[in-house]
């Protein structure tokens, strides 16, 4: 909240302050026709989503998904889905079937985030059909995805094909 009890909207189509807009016409067009970015700020490997035996084809899969995405807007992907169902992006449905999480166990995201599944819901992208999806949330400017989770083994939406069970995963290890 602002001076004199006006409040401060950055989630809105046009952010203002009380009745003001805070940025032009010009401006305002200009958040619209931003493309997807990707942010790995609050990504981490957990039991079920690890990716250390993931092979080169996934990671290039993986990049070769990212670079797609990022010549999209997120109305392009949310709305319109560019034409394209083979984008799965939708949210995560947190009731589904042998779901091995839940929102509430993403406990190293910031509160606000956390807490607030209306302004930040937790969505997935594929990577392709068969090798898994992108986890994460999009930012208050909306064309930031912050990445959470990469689930190569479908873990966070069980499937029929696999009788609803969770696949193991193995973590990745690095030099850092």
């Amino acid at each position: 909240m602002g001076k004199n009890g006006k409040l401060l909207n950055l989630n809105s189509d046009s952010p203002k302050y009380g009745n003001k807009s805070l940025v032009t016409k010009e401006q305002e067009n200009e958040l619209k026709r931003r493309k997807i970015t990707f942010s790995f700020s609050y990504f981490k490997q957990i039991p079920n989503f690890q990716i250390g035996e993931c092979s080169k084809g996934w990671h290039i899969g993986l990049l070769e998904r990212l670079g797609a995405l990022g010549t999209m807007t997120p109305q392009e992907v949310l709305e319109e889905n560019r034409g394209s169902i083979a984008l799965r992006c939708h949210p995560i449905d947190w009731s589904a079937k042998n779901i091995p999480i839940q929102r509430k166990d993403l406990d190293w995201l910031p509160k606000e985030i956390l807490d607030n599944e209306t302004d930040f819901p937790i969505m997935q992208f594929s990577i392709t059909k068969s090798t898994g999806r992108i986890v994460g949330y999009f930012d208050r400017d909306s064309s930031i995805f912050h990445i959470v989770l990469l689930d190569p083994e479908h873990n966070i939406q069980p499937a029929k094909k696999t009788n609803y069970q969770i696949q193991p995963t193995t973590k990745g290890l690095s030099q850092y």
